[in-house]
């Protein structure tokens, strides 16, 4: 479902502070490319970049497969909310694969 919410533009600086990541993190994901502006304010490299705030919350927050919790991810790689959750998975793929 796409809200409203989802398609404000934000910023770098906003992104930071909203979401509570590193700066760095989020030039990360730009450099990477899991993160492309809508659009550029101002001239040249210095323009301001501006970015939904939905897709960047699809980086930030996670739904748990197993309990289908939401959670905020430590790591883009990170697909459980927590240890229990994932070890949980990992018994029941071990148990169907035994013959």
């Amino acid at each position: 479902m796409n809200t409203g919410a989802d398609n404000v533009l934000v910023t770098v600086a906003q992104i930071v502070e909203g979401f509570g990541l590193s700066a760095g993190r989020v030039r990360a994901w730009i450099a990477a490319g899991m993160l492309r502006p809508v659009r550029r304010e101002g001239r040249g490299r210095s323009g301001q970049m501006l970015f939904c705030r939905g897709e960047v919350g699809s980086l930030v927050y996670g739904i748990c497969p197993v309990c289908g919790g939401g959670f905020k991810r430590s790591t883009l790689k990170q697909r459980h909310c927590s240890r229990l959750c994932r070890d949980r998975e990992r018994r029941a793929r071990e148990k169907g694969a035994k013959p």
